[in-house]
């Protein structure tokens, strides 16, 4: 019996679950993070083992599915699909566990999938109705507030 999930086992969970909230985004979740590094893996793996643990406690620990979990890890469709299922299952019968693994699941793809483009050359934004687009740190940072445009250059 697995006394303490690994993380190569709570991403298998933690995939699982984004993709039942976030259509495709549990298959993008290590490619994605590997391509991110630093203090956004640290982040996103910390979510990652409280979804996972989660999950674990709550549908699977003391029901013998530890090695259908360790062939999952290492990509076995079949054992996914029973893993899915029995998650899809749980979901469906407690609206609180649904709700708390849809919100830590979103947690997951705002650290991954949302912070992954900050540093892009290419930053569109808009607070309270004021749109601000930054293509070039050079460049006049352009902004439009109701309907009259200001260009701001950016000298810094």
């Amino acid at each position: 019996m697995l006394e303490a999930l690994s993380l190569t086992a709570a991403t298998t969970l933690a995939k699982i679950v984004l993709d039942k909230f976030f259509d495709g985004a549990g298959q993008k979740l290590e490619e994605t993070a590997t391509k991110l590094g630093g203090t956004v893996v640290e982040k996103a793996n910390e979510k990652i083992l409280q979804l996972g643990n989660l999950v674990w406690q709550r549908c699977f620990k003391g029901k013998g599915i530890d090695q259908r979990l360790e062939a999952a890890a290492e990509g076995s469709e079949t054992d996914i699909k029973v893993l899915k299922d029995y998650i899809d299952q749980e979901i469906a019968s407690d609206e609180a566990f649904a709700n708390s693994v849809k919100q830590m699941a979103g947690e997951i793809r705002q650290v991954i999938f949302e912070n992954q483009d900050i540093s892009a050359r290419n930053v569109q934004q808009v607070i309270g109705g004021q749109g601000l687009q930054v293509n070039d740190a050079q460049a006049p940072v352009i902004q439009a507030k109701d309907s009259p445009i200001n260009i701001t250059y950016n000298n810094g």
